[in-house]
């Protein structure tokens, strides 16, 4: 693959999880104001299927997964001491906990995390 193609296979990627990021937690501009793209179709984005998540929500947990080490050991080694880190590893804790709460809050089964899970471990 060519440098030009990973790069933008790389951006398109970041445009399409920003995209989701603003989709869930950006409201439309109101009536008149053009400040936020007001498609018709940024609806599909926000809209769930039955017992599903959106597409948006799908891209952000995805993302979150990754950042908050779903499926991935916490324990963190110090490059200085070459010993188990506390802090690093407690703080890795706090990222997996906020990924717990989210999903928790979100009624998601065990099924659709793992899924969510998988997919990120795959796609990296």
């Amino acid at each position: 693959m060519a440098w030009n193609e990973s790069f933008e296979r790389i951006r398109a990627r970041m445009h399409h999880r920003m995209f989701a990021y603003q989709a869930l937690f950006v409201t439309r501009a109101p009536e008149g104001k053009q400040d936020v793209d007001t498609a018709p179709w940024w609806a599909f984005w926000r809209k769930p299927k039955a017992h599903a998540l959106s597409p948006a929500g799908d891209i952000v947990l995805r993302d979150l997964a990754a950042y908050c080490y779903v499926g991935k050991t916490t324990m963190k080694v110090s490059p200085s001491t070459q010993q188990t880190d506390p802090y690093a590893m407690a703080f890795a804790e706090g990222r997996r906990d906020v990924f717990n709460r989210i999903t928790a809050m979100c009624n998601l089964t065990t099924e659709q995390i793992e899924r969510i899970a998988a997919y990120r471990s795959n796609d990296e």
